[in-house]
């Protein structure tokens, strides 16, 4: 078997260096694969990630090859996000040192922090230099997205409809659950696919094909509503719902007819909502969980305020939380961004996490005013893109590239946006740190 992964390793690192494009589009299609990981010398690696790695050294050695043979047509490499990015690290670096250095700590950061800006969002940002080479990735992640779906749809086959509780997840296949075993990773993955979807319907031109993704998008809308995820919910109808808000906007007469399929959609599902009541009843469980996950980082960051515990040393903190262990058994992460980056990092993490967010936030907003409705398909991105990163707030995939490549590519689309439409100015939304 470790005969078998160094190969197909090899194999990705050698196409990446001649082609890096072929490493960006296995990492695309790779994004969701978090349920099965390789275990190669001590360490556990999930297979999305090894594929973003091996494509990330392949890059390098593209880039190493041109400085050696071609000088002069190497490029200035770009540098996304940097500013915000940079400060969030120093703070993860002092928070280290502060700590004691320890080794666990200083392999955390490497591993998740800084291995998810190198290998998920410097590496597509220097690679995608084109809108074709884009437009591949978008429709790549899409796949992925509707592989993750029918996945979910399979696993209701056998399900006990009536006597238990069934519920659209992951389907067991090769001795693992490739997309995760927890719905809300299935939900987490949709809830960015489904306005991909959306995406790729403004690439289409004609009639019959845009009805076919409508139909997608409804069996994904339908396919977050049936992980009965609370999250996949919340951030389902924040999605639709500033998506109407600015569709509306701009197409008044359409407001009698988008009130009528609420009333419907919300007069169908309304069994559902019943099943969900009923479930979070028995699920009060998972509530205290969570509760005494954030009483545990807030009394984690009281102890150290400015800098916090340390990166990586929420785990521990559980583990060493003897109610927790009693009830729950094994320590788990933290369920949600804001309060694992405040124990770990202290209040200097967090101002600098929620600089990063607010910054986003801002990119957002300002390409949607400028953009829409001209340019229709830079809604769904954006929300596409900023749902998975509003999932964090109550999920565990804060450091993954399944969240933060849509972003990048967003950030793209904005940027050959710019130059298509040649309107460069002081005025432009496209943050001048990301030229």
């Amino acid at each position: 078997m470790m005969e078998l992964i160094i190969l197909g390793v090899s194999l990705i690192i050698f196409a990446s260096a001649y082609n890096p494009k072929i490493g960006l589009y296995l990492t695309a299609l790779s994004l969701p694969l978090i349920g099965r990981d390789f275990y190669i010398y001590g360490f556990i690696i999930p297979v999305g990630d090894l594929v973003a790695l091996a494509s990330f050294i392949g890059f390098l050695g593209n880039l190493f090859f041109i400085f050696l043979f071609k000088p002069t047509t190497s490029k200035k490499l770009k540098w996304p996000l940097f500013f915000p990015f940079a400060i969030f690290f120093l703070i993860n670096i002092l928070s280290i040192i502060i700590n004691g250095n320890e080794l666990s700590a200083w392999y955390y950061f490497l591993r998740w922090p800084l291995f998810l800006y190198f290998a998920y969002i410097f590496t597509p940002f220097n690679i995608i230099k084109d809108a074709k080479t884009l437009k591949k990735t978008v429709v790549l992640v899409t796949i992925s997205a509707i592989l993750v779906l029918f996945s979910g749809f399979m696993s209701l086959w056998g399900q006990d409809w009536q006597n238990s509780f069934f519920r659209l997840k992951s389907i067991y296949i090769f001795s693992s659950y490739p997309f995760g075993e927890n719905h809300n990773l299935v939900a987490e993955f949709l809830n960015i696919g489904a306005f991909f979807i959306l995406v790729i319907r403004e690439f289409l031109k004609t009639k019959k094909a845009k009805r076919l993704i409508d139909i997608l998008f409804i069996l994904s809308v339908i396919g977050i509503i049936l992980t009965f995820s609370r999250t996949g919910w919340i951030t389902l109808f924040l999605q639709s719902a500033i998506y109407l808000i600015y569709r509306l906007k701009y197409r008044p007469h359409e407001k009698t007819a988008a009130a009528i399929l609420a009333i419907l959609f919300l007069i169908v599902i309304s069994p559902l909502f019943f099943k969900m009541s009923a479930l979070q009843e028995k699920n009060s469980s998972s509530t205290e969980n969570r509760l005494l996950l954030t009483t545990i980082s807030l009394e984690s960051f009281r102890e150290k305020p400015l800098l916090g515990q340390g990166s990586g040393t929420f785990v521990n903190l559980v583990a060493n939380n003897t109610r927790f262990t009693a009830k729950y058994g094994a320590p788990v992460d933290s369920h949600g961004v804001m309060q694992k980056v405040l124990a770990e990092n202290g209040i200097l993490g967090l101002i600098s996490w929620l600089f990063l967010l607010l910054y986003l936030l801002r990119f957002a907003l300002m390409s949607i005013a400028k953009y829409y409705p001209k340019v229709k398909w830079v809604l769904p991105f954006a929300l596409a893109a900023l749902g998975g990163i509003f999932f964090q707030f109550f999920n565990t995939s804060y450091y993954k590239g399944r969240v933060w490549l849509p972003l990048v590519l967003f950030l793209l689309a904005i940027k050959f946006s710019e130059q298509k439409y040649g309107e460069k100015n002081k005025s432009t939304p496209y943050p001048t740190k990301l030229n």
